[in-house]
């Protein structure tokens, strides 16, 4: 009598035994791969890691001793804590509005929802004392929700960890958000810059800008050779 195969009595079988050598094959191949490719591991995490530190954000202004307001000195760049993306270093207030609110480095989503944001990605950019455009920015319908209310020639105060800063309004404006005439980083006096969306009620998004432009009176300048 012949003898029937176990294939042929247990159809899975047909499935089965392949899977199972399959999977037997791949297990091989893994090890021996693994033996080959793990004296290599460390040195190609060198060239593509992709981890970074984060470093939390400090708030500079909390860890002034105390806030200068004499004039107009002049500071060794170098003496100064240089804020760092996301760092508190500042309040701004307006006069004749009720405005006084924190003011961050940097302007991406997560400090515009904390405060005032400092645009920082251009070499004209700077901070208060650089001797350069200004340029801060918040929501219409948070932090500055009350530039409507700003008049020609109100005072604007900057207090930084390391002084008070002073600018007066010279001008207000509605521009498109690509129009590149609403600032200018080649300049070399000092002036501050402050926009938001508008209209202020808008919630969505709206390809107009309200533009304040203020010049500097008062406050301290920081000698970047010192």
């Amino acid at each position: 009598m012949k003898k029937q195969s176990f294939i042929r009595e247990n159809p899975w079988a047909f499935l089965v035994v392949p899977l199972v050598f399959a999977l037997f094959t791949a297990a091989v191949l893994y090890g021996v791969g693994r033996s080959l490719v793990a004296p290599y591991e460390g040195l190609l995490g060198l060239f593509f890691s992709e981890h970074i530190e984060e470093v939390e954000p400090r708030d500079l202004l909390e860890a002034a001793s105390a806030i200068s307001d004499d004039g107009s000195p002049v500071l060794p760049l170098s003496s100064i804590d240089y804020p760092a993306e996301g760092d508190r270093y500042a309040t701004i207030s307006i006069e004749g509005t009720n405005m006084q609110n924190p003011v961050y480095y940097g302007d991406s989503h997560t400090i515009l929802n904390r405060g005032v944001g400092t645009y920082k990605d251009h070499s004209g950019a700077g901070i208060p004392g650089e001797g350069k455009t200004i340029m801060m920015v918040a929501h219409n319908n948070t932090f500055f929700s009350e530039l409507k209310n700003v008049q020609l020639g109100a005072l604007v105060k900057l207090e930084t960890h390391y002084g008070i800063s002073t600018y007066r309004i010279i001008d207000m404006q509605v521009k498109d958000y690509q129009d590149r005439t609403a600032y200018d980083f080649s300049r070399t006096d000092e002036n501050l810059i402050l926009y938001t969306c508008h209209p202020f009620d808008a919630l969505g998004f709206t390809p107009n800008r309200y533009f304040i432009y203020a010049e500097y009176l008062s406050g301290p300048k920081l000698d970047p050779a010192r």
